[in-house]
């Protein structure tokens, strides 16, 4: 049985910028980084690779998490441009799990000032709790 290794960061960078790395090499580092739960990583080596299904993996995986900055370079390395209703659903999920600076930049890209008015309570309230 084979030891599958994560590459250090100059193989990385070796394996992503320089070397003419095979997709299906280039994939498979992917699904390494992401089962190790290195998502940042894992998108670099699907974007490489140009595997959309990988991508779109890690853009669903975003929105779980709340993490609004993998979404956005999913959604790029994917070409897709989100709608105001796919920010609002990321940026309600980073409210849930008091990701507020995510929720935030993700209202703002749906231009949804209601729940931006919203989000500031909730951070005001937060802030209050704190300072007791």
């Amino acid at each position: 049985m084979s030891v599958r290794k994560l590459p250090d960061y100059r193989l990385k960078q070796k394996t992503l910028y320089i070397d003419s790395t095979s997709a299906a090499t280039l994939q498979n580092y992917g699904d390494m980084f992401l089962e190790d739960g290195n998502i940042s990583d894992a998108l670099d080596f699907y974007q490489k690779a140009q595997y959309s299904e990988g991508l779109q993996k890690i853009k669903m995986m975003a929105v779980d998490i709340g993490d609004v900055m993998i979404y956005q370079r999913a959604a790029k390395a994917l070409h897709i441009e989100p709608k105001p209703e796919d920010w609002e659903t990321i940026g309600k999920k980073a409210i849930d799990l008091k990701k507020y600076f995510f929720a935030r930049h993700a209202l703002d890209k749906a231009n949804n000032e209601d729940l931006l008015d919203s989000l500031k309570k909730i951070m005001e309230a937060e802030e209050n709790r704190k300072n007791q």
